[in-house]
């Protein structure tokens, strides 16, 4: 997402939104809004506990962060630490009405390191989710993010942070498990249009695409040389709600996963079979499940000649949980399907499984414990890793715009062919200054 992008979309967006104050606004119809996020496509996720009650809001100020770990090179021997700076002013709108609503948020700093010099660079992050009604029963969705950063700082409080996940859903998500705490430019764009065909029915097309890319020739003591690459993917889904509280849905997925400095790609095709239940208001479960093809194909070589099968059949599965309470929100979830190689030579078939936890201590205190572990299986034959990360963090809401929050973090990368392992310990304080301002209706 550049700059320039940016600027022409929230020029657009001001200008749609003061449309709906002089426009009467069309009603689109009663949209089946309690399917689980899984079935909608989205990520399922709990509140901010700090969330802003005007429905449209612009939200602005500055959070510096400071991080410790001590193994910056994820390094098997021979660890160095490092201690480093995030300075990152921030800026975002909140516009929420009938027809149009959306989230656009814009986060731009740098990064300054003590011992590592030569990983000093400036950061972007940014992301757009946009829903607007064409008529009164199609809808269109459009989402984007992105991220210029390193995987030092992920989990490290920022999860918050514009770019983040995007609005994409665990099915269409990418792979998200970084090897290394070197420089990243990480991309995903959604495209959806929904027609709510009858009072329980809705159905659409759906597209995806996200690309990889380390800059500077990123490496891994575990894993060798980091791999960029662009995935993308075509769905085209219909849910039916059979119950006040229960969905079905079948989703038709074709994906493509292409890697950088490689002559081969990875196509990959299936049928998922969804269900999804409100369990009771603010807290859902989405199944899904499916079979699902695999097709690799390298330039110049035929398929009798490969080392490994060219096509192979396997099955796809997951579970979303989402629990918002007043004081206190969880989410987990676990996915196995094929994905990217998140810098691995190839696709993988990924056994992911996040959760995490928040909950407001008092009215000045909130707590976050969140973990993820993932299994990467290249489908091209070559070691399986694994990687893991825990986190806790601490936030004390000062004032109404002060906040100051403190966590720890561990990583863990192994991988099944070797004894090398690769751990470090992350510890951070960050420190934020932020005011929101309501905007006209």
């Amino acid at each position: 997402m550049k700059p320039s992008l940016l600027i022409v979309l929230m020029i657009t967006l001001v200008v749609a939104a003061r449309a709906q104050q002089t426009e009467p606004a069309q009603t689109p119809g009663e949209q089946p809004e309690s399917a689980p996020a899984t079935l909608a496509g989205q990520k399922a996720q709990h509140e901010p506990l700090t969330e802003a009650s005007a429905p449209n809001y612009m939200t602005t100020g500055i959070a510096i962060t400071q991080v410790f770990t001590d193994n910056a090179e994820l390094a098997s021997s021979g660890r160095i630490s490092d201690l480093s700076y995030d300075i990152e002013p921030h800026l975002a709108f909140n516009h929420s009405a009938p027809r149009l609503s959306y989230s656009l948020g814009i986060f731009a700093g740098f990064i300054v390191n003590r011992t590592l010099e030569e990983r000093n660079q400036a950061t972007q992050t940014a992301s757009l989710d946009l829903s607007y009604g064409l008529t009164r029963f199609t809808t269109l969705r459009l989402s984007d993010g992105f991220r210029n950063s390193t995987g030092l700082w992920s989990g490290s409080g920022d999860e918050a942070s514009p770019g983040s996940s995007g609005g994409v859903g665990v099915v269409e998500e990418p792979n998200s498990a970084l090897f290394t705490y070197g420089e990243f430019r990480a991309n995903i764009a959604l495209a959806e249009l929904s027609r709510q065909f009858s009072a329980n029915g809705i159905g659409g097309l759906r597209a995806t695409q996200s690309y990889l890319w380390y800059p500077n020739a990123a490496t891994s003591t575990i894993s060798g040389t980091l791999y960029g690459g662009e995935t993308y993917s075509a769905e085209a889904f219909y849910n039916h709600r059979f119950s006040s509280r229960q969905w079905v849905g079948v989703t038709l997925r074709g994906q493509r996963f292409d890697t950088d400095h490689s002559e081969g790609r990875t196509d990959a095709a299936s049928a998922l079979f969804l269900y999804g239940i409100n369990i009771k208001p603010k807290m859902s479960l989405s199944l899904f499940g499916g079979p699902e093809l695999s097709v690799i194909s390298i330039q110049g070589i035929p398929a009798s000649d490969l080392p490994f099968p060219q096509r192979t059949w396997s099955p796809a599965a997951g579970a979303v949980f989402s629990w918002q309470g007043q004081r206190t929100g969880a989410t987990a979830s676990f996915v196995h399907q094929i994905s990217n190689g998140e810098g691995l030579s190839s696709a993988v078939t990924v056994n992911g499984a996040n959760a995490a936890l928040t909950r407001q201590l008092s009215p000045r205190w909130g707590a976050e414990l969140g973990f993820t572990y993932a299994q990467n299986e290249p489908i091209v034959t070559s070691p399986t890793i694994r990687f893991y990360s825990g986190r806790l963090q601490f936030t004390s809401y000062i004032t109404n715009n002060i906040t100051v929050s403190g966590g720890y973090a561990r990583d863990d990368d192994t991988s099944s062919d070797s004894r090398a392992r690769a751990s470090a310990d992350r510890v951070w304080i960050s420190f934020s200054y932020s005011f929101s301002r309501p905007l006209g209706r």
